[in-house]
């Protein structure tokens, strides 16, 4: 078999391989741009210029993120966060299109903002009086002979926070200018609802009250829309479950005839009526219920005036789901039922669409598309869904179409639908085009899954040598030639790898050399998912554990060890997961509720210790066979802000506790990382001296906050006593004061406010510590071959060395980078939430013995050191994310590859961003500039010139014997 070794190693230096780590922005590195969960009433297609028949999809997602998306290939054109950050729970925002004009309007929190559809430039914005908040949305024409030269007015509702406040429906004009009238409303209470609808004449204001004393009617007041006037006001009755749009009682407001309509819950009818009739009549609709219960029941509407008024209701029972299909009398006001859609087994979602004077109605299912016309029930279009991928109960929860007709009986349907899962994707007749996954932006933690279960090669080695020799020996030949099945194709495929090159084998050759890294994440939505943090993000399992976990808990950590998967919940409960698919495995109910989770060293596997809400740890009841090392110690926070010492063991005692001052509370503590290999126990300084470091797995980093005051703690979390300390003052209330701690130094940020000029800055902190201040110098402990942390002279402090940076920006979170042996140079990990990016500052810039006010000595330019400067600016170069914009990102863990020079990070809070960097540069791998083919014809030339000298050098030799 020496002729196959050959042949691997020419084609491993044949093989064309791209620069890994020099630069390959956008390479290696992986960003997934995500907007959120889209609303089903602030989702549409809309075409951004009237020159193009070319639709945009459009939508504000429950984070409160307007994004324009490419329907084509589901790329981010643009987006806009609302409240200026991605947020949690933010389902009251409205969002509606400006026809001819390419303008967009949101609406959210007090503030309307008209949008440029294209590329998402703000065109003007207008605040609701404080006090109230916007809770309706509507464009309306503007009319008069100019009206395709203007832009639509907007209509806007809001309604009141608090009873001293008044609820003002106003009428905006769509260029910006003001507003054109007011109608205030004094009566309506907090507690009360209110809606609008518009028509081509008047505006609707409707309202109801909510209470044991509230009535079955609705009080609709009709404003003329040119002036805001009064012209009427009328009672409808409804019942109690309102079924318009976005839980109102009105809806298609904007398809010209808007109407009300309402449901008991588990009721067999609904009450219909029509607003734009002088006197509403309200309309009994009696639904088929199929023999069984009715459990929730959707309209459907288009949104074009031009279109009939028709609408579907969408019901569904307990087992299966259908549709009814109603028309509706302009002139008199009712609406009857013209046809049925057939009940189904499977979860349906439909959307409606107008096209002219047509309405079509999508239905779309697990498995097809079907399309119907308004007018009758025929099916004038049935695609199965291909390319889907095979999850059993993965359904679309809700769905925007839209419907081109390509002649008589030929149609084109897309179908931008939101599956139950989290996936935003896109569907043509039936084909999946794209698919955005949007359950990343509510993922809260995340883990390493570094240890992916026993290796099989290991087990089949542990195998051989457990048994008898003659038992192994075959064992190891039926091996082998089971090994040799695959070698035929490996030769078939070894030409066509040495002469072409393809984006699949760069990434091979990039993760034999770096490793399969997997992070295993834990959303909001109570759903694990598995990503390849090495390749491109790729998507590998998801897993929903909804079923597993009480209402009210969540996810508190995530710890991966044999291949599985610990997740640990605020209940105390534990659920066990397979790493490598998702599956569920165990599941713990909890013994009371868990704060916090940490990792100590424990035999014959690191064990959990669960931090209760006071600050009492207790080793987890999850794995009886597993136990904490005797000298183990935890550093705990209590709600109060104390900090605790415990020794853990056998048993778990408290040793010492550290109570700020008054007005202070501890509100974090950060310690080394579990993995931080230190590979010099000193500095070597230019004149070949050596400044040791204070390497002590002991030391914790405490963080004290009042309201205007910032206190750093480093103590020796063994004894409690405080090492050092540092205050702060005039302390921004509110900001971040992310810190992290690695070898012998620490780093911390925080934002000020200067008393004098009232002016912002934030800095940047770097601490070094060492155990003297005189080089080749070990401190009172050097000559000491014995150490206690309770011995007299224990309490010897370090050498603290620090400075401070101002940076441009505030700083959300720190981390550092982490390689296997410690030797590659740290980099400083720093999101910056106002740039939207990730910054990786090098240790070399942030050192802190840097010299002030003077030039550095030749001593000292050979150690790298540069004069210092109290203004640090981020050098563009230092950008991990590049010209990306990666928004809400709210922690960065880095972890070790299998190369030293390289460290994997991994980021994620809102988007998903992953990289791999080398911050002494990539040392053990070869770059851009090496050319292997030089190299295997050298060696091709070097072999042929032995092979031609071969018969010289025996001819020499044999001459010189004979000569002897």
């Amino acid at each position: 078999m020496r002729w196959y070794g050959v042949l691997s190693i020419l084609a491993s230096l044949l093989l064309p391989t791209r620069a890994i780590f020099a630069d390959d922005a956008f390479h290696i590195d992986y960003h997934h741009a995500l907007l959120g969960s889209p609303q089903a009433h602030a989702t549409f297609f809309h075409k951004p210029q009237t020159s193009t028949n070319a639709s945009l999809l459009y939508t504000i997602s429950d984070k409160a993120v307007l994004g324009a998306v490419n329907p084509k290939d589901g790329s981010l054109l643009w987006r806009q966060p609302l409240a200026g950050r991605p947020v949690n729970n933010a389902s009251s925002s409205f969002l509606v299109a400006g026809e001819r004009d390419g303008q967009i309007i949101s609406g959210y929190g007090r503030t309307v903002a008209c949008w440029d559809a294209l590329n998402g430039r703000l065109v003007w914005d207008y605040t609701v009086p404080e006090g109230t908040t916007i809770h309706g949305l509507q464009a309306i024409p503007v009319g008069g002979s100019n009206t395709n030269d203007l832009p639509q007015d907007i209509l806007v509702l809001a309604t009141p926070d608090h009873s001293n406040a008044h609820a003002i429906l106003s009428r905006i004009a769509g260029d910006g200018s003001g507003t054109r009238w007011e109608h205030k409303d004094s009566s309506l209470s907090p507690s009360s609802s209110a809606s609008i609808a518009a028509s081509s004449q008047h505006v609707y204001y409707i309202t109801k009250s909510h209470g044991l004393l509230a009535s079955s009617k609705a009080k609709v007041v009709t404003l003329d829309g040119t002036t805001g006037h009064e012209a009427g006001q009328t009672s409808v009755a409804v019942d109690s479950d309102p079924l318009g749009d976005g839980g109102e009682y009105s809806t298609a407001s904007c398809s010209g005839f808007p109407f009300l309509i309402s449901a008991d819950k588990g009721s067999k009818s609904v009450k219909f009526s029509l607003l734009t009739n002088p006197n509403p009549k309200v309309v009994g609709l009696t639904l088929d219920d199929k023999g069984e219960d009715i459990e929730d029941i959707t309209v459907h509407h288009a949104c074009d005036v031009t279109a009939p008024t028709h609408f579907l209701l969408h019901i569904r029972g307990k087992t299966c789901q259908w549709a009814e299909i109603y028309h509706v009398d302009v002139k008199s006001g009712g609406a009857t039922r013209a046809y049925l859609l057939p009940a189904t087994e499977e979860k349906s979602a439909f959307a409606a669409t107008g096209s002219g004077s047509s309405v079509y109605f999508t239905r779309s299912t697990e498995s097809e598309v079907i399309l119907y016309s308004s007018e009758s029930h025929g099916q004038l279009g049935r695609w199965q869904k291909t390319s889907f991928r095979a999850t059993p109960g993965i359904s679309p929860s809700h769905t925007v179409a839209e419907v081109v007709s390509k002649g008589k009986a030929s149609f084109a349907v897309r179908l931008a639908e939101t599956s139950q899962s989290g996936n935003w994707s896109l569907v043509r007749n039936g084909e999946l085009l794209w698919t955005r996954p949007e359950m990343l932006a509510y993922v809260n933690i995340a883990a390493w899954a570094e240890d992916a279960g026993p290796d099989a090669l290991a087990e089949e080695l542990d195998l051989e040598s457990s048994v008898n020799p003659l038992t192994g020996y075959i064992h190891r030949v039926k091996r082998h030639l089971t090994d040799l099945v695959s070698l035929p194709s490996y030769l078939q495929g070894v030409p066509e790898t040495i002469v072409k090159s393809s984006p699949e084998s760069d990434a091979i050759a990039r993760r034999n050399l770096v490793g399969t890294k997997t992070v295993i994440l834990g959303s909001r939505r109570h759903e694990l998912i598995a990503l390849d943090a090495t390749n491109a993000g790729v998507f590998q399992w998801q897993t929903d554990l909804s079923s597993h976990i009480s209402p009210g808990a969540e996810m508190k950590s995530i710890v991966v060890d044999e291949g599985r998967a610990h997740v640990y919940l605020s209940d105390g409960a534990l659920i066990v997961i397979n790493a490598s698919n998702g599956k569920v495995i165990e599941h713990q109910s909890g013994h009371g509720p868990l704060s916090n989770l940490v990792r100590i060293p424990g035999g014959p596997a690191p064990a959990a210790i669960k931090v209760e809400a006071d600050g009492t740890p207790r080793p987890a009841e999850d794995s009886a066979a597993v136990h904490p090392l005797e000298g183990n110690t935890v550093v705990t926070i209590s709600d109060d802000g104390k900090a605790f010492g415990w020794a853990i063991g056998q048993s778990v005692e408290k040793t010492w506790v550290l109570e700020p001052r008054d007005g202070t509370k501890i509100i974090n503590a950060v310690a080394r990382a579990e993995h931080d290999p230190v590979a010099s126990i000193g500095k070597v300084l230019g004149d070949r001296s050596v400044l040791y470091k204070y390497l002590s797995p002991n030391v914790a980093l405490l963080i004290a906050e009042s309201h205007s005051d910032l206190t750093i703690y480093l103590i020796d979390a063994v004894t409690g006593a405080v090492l050092h300390t540092s205050t702060h003052q005039a302390i921004v209330p509110g900001t971040d004061i992310p810190a992290v701690m690695s070898e012998n130094w620490y780093a911390y940020s925080f934002t000020s406010r200067d008393p004098a000029t009232e002016g912002i800055a934030t800095q940047l902190v770097i601490a070094e510590l060492y155990e003297s201040s005189i080089p080749n110098d070990r401190g009172p402990l050097g000559s000491r071959t014995n150490f206690s942390e309770f011995s007299v002279d224990a309490g010897v402090r370090p050498h603290v060395i620090s400075q401070a940076f101002t940076i441009p920006e505030p700083i959300s979170s720190l981390a550092v980078s982490q390689t296997a042996q410690g030797i590659t140079t740290r980099q400083v990990l720093a999101t910056l939430p106002n740039s939207n990016a990730i910054v990786g500052i090098p240790r070399e810039i942030l050192d802190a013995r840097r010299p002030v006010d003077r030039d550095p000595t030749a001593s000292e330019r050979e150690e790298g050191l540069m004069r210092y400067f109290a203004n640090l600016e981020l050098d563009p170069k230092h950008f991990l994310t590049h010209a990306r914009e990666v928004v809400g990102v709210r922690k960065i863990m880095a972890s070790p590859s299998l190369l030293e020079s390289t460290s994997v990070i991994f980021a994620f809070g809102h988007d998903v961003f992953g990289t791999q960097i080398a911050p002494s540069l990539a040392f053990d791998v070869l770059g851009k500039g090496f050319n292997k083919g030089q190299l295997a014809l050298t060696v091709v030339a070097l072999f042929a010139g032995v092979l031609a000298l071969r018969p010289l050098a025996r001819k020499k030799t044999v001459e010189g014997r004979w000569g002897q």
